[in-house]
């Protein structure tokens, strides 16, 4: 399937090619990412970890590699199309000192597929899209797979696949793009249905999320060698329903981002990103309705960090990144089912971007990450990124 996918890209970027348009703005990139993160456990034990031989585990092990591809092609000077996608395989080790008590699980699947279709108007100051989120992902998992997509759906760690197939999902969106000068504005908003989707295979009951209503504004100076961006999202999010029953309400997510870049002698960028949740609404057990929480069960998130590119030669350049992610407690006590616990790591890491020939540059990044989860649970993390990215007509 991924392969067929692979196909599908290119064919698509050589038929854009052919065609003739705005040939730079064709691209194609094929890329695996690796993530492995240990989280020291007390020897207590600790979230549910099962004790074997009246022992606990010392450490919990989740590796998660990714194989993907990002394609964009201009069918015309106003029409562009985009298509991802990607294929994961995610592995948890609970690991005692007894090794034959170690508990492994594994789950590799193609993951869901999207398509963007983007039409621009106004000599680019304007845009709208249609995009989907196509089900080509697994679902209707084992209890045992649905049990390791919650460890990969915990925002503490920094996994590139969290959720593996839902539903269809379809969405537009639209942006007046004016600009005066180096100076730029962008406001616009969105929707986005989702579908429902069978979660467990042992279950024929259907979950659906809640759709997302969004709006932004924001601006970006495209200054040299000084410039930057600023933008804030809003999504309201509609009921969530399982087996047709409201079983849920998420509270208002507020995403403040923004960025100052330099680009002379080097290339710098200094940015942050912030995620803000609102109380949401629970199915109460006593009436069946849904109800605005007592205790947020929501958690926050920041995000800080540099982003630095050197040219050490005409086709090498040095990359580097630092960053700074904090998560937030929800407001439940940690004796409480409910509770989730903050969280933090520091990341930093290196690499090298090489540009093979005119049309194809390589680029790779290794980086290393430490943290706690909570004040109990020591964190560190591996990352490893490798990119091929393919621009024809790129040079000319």
């Amino acid at each position: 399937m991924i392969v067929r996918m692979i196909l599908a890209a290119m064919t698509l970027l050589i038929v854009f090619a052919s065609d003739g348009y705005s040939e730079e703005q064709n691209r194609l990139s094929i890329f695996y990412a690796y993530q492995n993160w240990k989280l020291d456990l007390p020897t207590t034990g600790a979230q549910g970890a099962p004790a074997i031989d009246g022992t606990f585990p010392n450490d919990q092990k989740v590796g998660q590699g990714v194989f993907g591809l990002n394609a964009t092609g201009v069918v015309s000077d106003r029409l562009h199309v985009g298509l991802s996608g990607t294929m994961a395989n995610t592995t948890s080790r609970l690991e005692y000192d007894n090794t034959a008590n170690n508990l492994k699980q594994s789950l590799s699947s193609l993951n869901d597929t999207r398509l963007r279709i983007t039409y621009t108007f106004g000599e680019g100051k304007g845009a709208g899209s249609v995009f989907f989120n196509l089900p080509t992902g697994k679902r209707e998992l084992t209890a045992d797979e649905y049990g390791l997509t919650t460890q990969i759906a915990d925002v503490s760690r920094k996994f590139i696949v969290r959720r593996y197939g839902q539903g269809l999902d379809i969405g537009v969106d639209w942006f007046a793009l004016p600009s005066w000068g180096s100076f730029g504005l962008n406001v616009g908003g969105g929707y986005l249905h989702r579908g429902k989707y069978r979660p467990l295979k042992s279950d024929t009951r259907e979950y659906k999320y809640g759709d997302e209503i969004f709006g932004t504004i924001g601006f970006n100076l495209d200054g040299r060698p000084v410039g930057g961006s600023f933008g804030v999202t809003v999504k309201y999010y509609t009921k969530d329903k399982f087996d047709d029953q409201e079983t849920f309400h998420a509270g208002v997510a507020t995403i403040i981002s923004g960025a100052a870049t330099y680009s002379e002698a080097f290339d710098l960028t200094l940015g942050m990103s912030m995620l803000m949740r609102g109380k949401a609404k629970i199915r109460s057990s006593q009436d069946q309705v849904l109800s605005d929480e007592v205790l947020k069960s929501g958690r926050s998130q920041i995000l800080i960090y540099a982003n630095g590119s050197f040219p050490a030669s005409e086709k090498l350049r040095v990359l580097g990144r630092l960053e700074l992610e904090k998560v937030s407690a929800n407001d439940y006590a940690k004796e409480s089912f409910e509770f989730l616990p903050k969280s933090y790591n520091v990341g930093f890491g290196g690499g090298v971007g090489y540009a093979l020939t005119n049309a194809f540059s390589a680029s790779s990044l290794i980086s290393y990450y430490t943290g706690k989860i909570d004040s109990n649970f020591g964190l560190t993390g591996l990352g490893l990124a490798f990119v091929l990215t393919f621009q024809p007509g790129q040079g000319r």
